[in-house]
């Protein structure tokens, strides 16, 4: 199942000398020089042996092990196949073939293959260990229990079935057996570095850390290259809070393994924490420069180390310079910043300085514009950057009567001049470029002279046409007859919420559903022997999927079938484009309201519902909708607004209807340049919210045609109500860790009065939203 032995460095040697040795020296020595590690050397045997014509079943499948070992996987398959075909009866070459299929997920040719394999030879443990790997990607899990249980009856000192047993019964939540199968490897070799790795994990699920350490610090001990060791160390580390050497750790996991799509996911978790990592200038521009070019994260909550690039000194000056911009130096620092400049096309700059600063910018370059204007690269890109910055936030900014006649003067005279492209850019900062009339410019005919204006073309043109023709192949059910869905309906469709670029995405790190609740809701747990995890697909609702960022982390479920509802089909239509993009095939999106769930004439394992019956004119129908939906002792999860954390949010609802402030663009924008000016101070605090900084999130903020809040109280009554259990909240650790310093029961987790009067003390406990995981009873 791999090479012999490590590459050692290379005796070149001549491969004319090869071709004269006899048939069976050249085999020997080409086997030999593999077992000591001489791969190349091994490899030029092996060549040379097929080349004179021979043919010998352990030759072709020993240099298919070498391909593989160098990534040429195409070239192993076909060697294997080779192999298989000339020597039907040779079982290593299947055995080997099935577990490259398996490494490169194609599950049900590999549990062909393993099973002619085994069918020659039923007596090799081998075999039978395989294709319990196998089955158990193909979440056959009792099918794959056997074959492990198989390959340990017929070895009793199997070490892989032991270990991959342990694996089995991990991934079912079934801790103790697993420790059990790895101490037993343990046992087998007590050198092993991947039975002490796994081991470690195993504690981390049960909660005892110090063993988890232990061991995790054991396998790195024994291998410090091994895979995940240093991220598995740096997990603990930061779920115990200690985020500095959990960031040290991650980065020398990336430093063996550069392409680790989960150290990643953990460093962009752990630099969010900016203040508490307290990272040099330097760390955090290296660490920016690698997040920002993945697609496979969140950006979103980058923006406080973005906004720590640029001295505040700087900022202030460019937000209320007038003239001469081209000429400023800080401008020029600001526009060569790469990093800044990428941050401009992937998250939402929110606060009210760099609002006045891009404000600003952008207002100079409008109004000073001039066809005969050299544009310099720098300049020119970060137009570009900021055409896609006023886009993610819906164009929220301001804009005077002086900069909306500017406007239409360059949109008069775009075709009559070679500066197209740049007077684009400038537009893009204003409008989005799919809403420009065909009559000023025709853009499915246009071609850029510059590439970067590309992106921005795709991002405000082909990525909205391509929503428009999404949007007709999207399943309809029923029909909206609760006037307050069609208001909300109505909201949304005019302003899909929110508008997003990328979302943290693990491919490989696939969860059953109970790991990943135990793991929002520590410490709390969910029993193992309380609900039994089977082969069958887990039947997942997302109610409310908006524009799809709950279904890409809903993602990592293994085993599931998700269906994702929403009113609002524009919101839908944006959410399929980018789900469609990650390459996610196991979703069925149906416009539809919530409540018409009965519709579905299909029960569900587990419902999340963030951030949508608090926006029901009756939530506790919704309720009962979404329990009638929910299989026997199903698990739902629910989002909902607190009434303490959103005091200012409620006083500024307040006053804007009180000043009869209307929810279209204009009302929203001069309600917050009011805000930002000064000129509404009851509400002021409002700017510290994120979701401030965008036309839908400042609008689905202070302006939502209906909300709710509610206090903790009043959820344990309406949980009561409807008969569901409480599982515990889905938080921060730093608010854990308060709440328990009076609280040192690990049952008053649960204790939802405790809560509440913890909350009243700290009402931005739950600034976003209570987030809670719940089960449906069976008392």
């Amino acid at each position: 199942m791999s090479g012999f032995g490590e590459k050692k460095k290379e005796n070149k040697g001549s491969s004319k000398k090869l071709q004269k040795l006899s048939e069976k020296d050249l085999k020997a020595k080409s086997i030999n020089n593999h077992i000591k590690g001489n791969l190349d050397e091994a490899e030029k045997g092996y060549i040379a042996f097929l080349r004179n014509g021979y043919s010998d079943a352990d030759i072709i499948s020993n240099y298919a092990l070498i391909c593989e070992e160098k990534g040429e996987n195409e070239k192993a398959i076909r060697l294997y196949e080779k192999c298989a075909k000339s020597f039907p009866n040779h079982i290593y070459s299947k055995l080997n073939l099935s577990f490259l299929y398996y490494k490169l997920n194609h599950l049900e040719i590999a549990e062909i293959i393993i099973e002619e394999a085994i069918q020659l030879k039923p007596s090799l443990p081998n075999g039978h260990c395989i294709r319990g790997l196998i089955l158990k990607g193909l979440d056959k899990y009792d099918e794959s229990r056997l074959s492990l249980e198989k390959a340990i009856e017929l070895d009793k000192n199997y070490f892989d079935a032991y270990i991959n047993l342990g694996l089995l019964n991990k991934d079912s939540n079934k801790y103790n057996e697993a420790e059990e199968y790895y101490l037993k490897a343990l046992e087998i070799n007590n050198k092993s570095a991947i039975a002490h790795l796994n081991l470690g994990a195993c504690y981390k699920e049960k909660q005892d850390l110090d063993k988890a350490i232990f061991h995790t610090k054991m396998a790195i001990e024994i291998d410090n290259k091994l895979e995940n060791c240093y991220l598995n160390l740096a997990t603990i580390y930061n779920q115990i809070g200690d985020y500095k050497k959990s960031l040290s750790l991650t980065k020398k996991e990336l430093l063996l393994h550069k392409h680790s799509e989960l150290s990643y996911q953990l460093i962009s978790e752990l630099i969010k924490k900016g203040e508490a990592l307290n990272t040099s200038e330097k760390d955090n521009r290296e660490l920016l420069k690698n997040l920002l070019n993945r697609k496979d994260i969140s950006h979103r909550e980058l923006f406080g180390n973005i906004n720590s690039l640029i001295s505040k000194e700087i900022l202030e000056e460019l937000s209320i310079l007038e003239s001469k911009m081209y000429e400023n130096n800080k401008f020029n620092i600001l526009i060569k910043d790469k990093e800044l400049v990428k941050a401009l096309s992937l998250l939402i700059f929110c606060s009210p300085l760099w609002e006045k600063v891009l404000g600003n910018i952008r207002k100079n370059i409008l109004l000073n514009y001039s066809d005969k204007d050299k544009i310099s690269n720098s300049v020119f890109n970060f137009i570009i950057g900021l055409g896609s910055q006023c886009f993610l936030n819906e164009y929220v900014y301001y804009i005077s009567k002086e900069e909306k006649d500017k406007l239409k003067e360059l949109k008069k005279i775009i075709n009559n001049n070679k500066n197209q492209d740049y007077e684009l850019a400038i537009i893009s900062c204003y409008q989005s470029l799919s809403s420009i009339n065909d009559q000023i410019i025709n853009l499915n005919t246009y071609k850029p002279n510059k590439k970067e204006l590309n992106n921005l073309l795709n991002l405000q043109f082909k990525e909205l046409n391509a929503e428009k023709k999404i949007s007709k192949g999207i399943k309809k059910i029923g029909n909206i007859k609760d006037s307050t869905s069609k208001e909300v309906k109505n909201q949304y469709e005019l302003n899909p919420y929110p508008r997003w670029r990328y979302n943290s995405y693990a491919k490989e790190n696939k969860q059953n559903f109970l790991s990943v609740i135990n793991s929002e809701i520590l410490p709390n747990t969910i029993k193992p022997n309380s609900f039994q995890l089977t082969n069958k697909k887990i039947n997942i609702l997302i109610a409310g999927c908006g524009t799809g960022i709950q279904i890409i982390e809903a993602s990592r479920y293994s085993n599931c079938e998700i269906t994702a509802i929403d009113l609002s089909n524009s919101s839908i239509s944006y959410a399929k484009r980018k789900v469609d993009e990650y390459g996610l095939k196991n979703i069925n999106f149906i416009e539809m309201d919530l409540l018409e769930l009965k519709s579905l004439n299909k029960k569900f394992d587990l419902i999340e519902c963030s951030g949508v019956l608090h926006h029901m004119n009756e939530p506790s129908k919704g309720l009962s909708n979404l329990f009638d939906v929910l299989e026997p002792e199903g698990f739902l999860k629910l989002g909902l607004y607190s009434k303490y954390a959103r005091e200012e949010i409620l006083k500024a609802r307040k006053l804007i209807k009180e000043k009869d402030i209307k929810p279209n663009i204009d009302g929203i924008r001069n309600f917050r340049n009011d805000l930002l000016n000064g000129e509404i101070k009851e509400v002021n605090e409002i700017s510290n919210w994120s979701d401030f900084y965008s036309t839908s999130m400042c609008r689905d903020l202070c302006f939502h045609t209906h909300e709710n809040c509610y206090t903790l109280i009043e959820i344990k009554n309406m949980l009561k109500v409807s008969n569901l259990e409480f599982l515990g909240f889905t938080l921060s650790k730093e608010i854990r860790d308060k709440y328990q310093i009076d609280n040192k029961d690990k049952d008053s987790l649960k204790n939802l009065e405790l809560w509440d009067k913890f909350e009243k003390l700290n009402p931005n406990s739950f600034r976003e939203m209570y987030q809670f995981w719940s089960r449906k009873s069976t008392k």
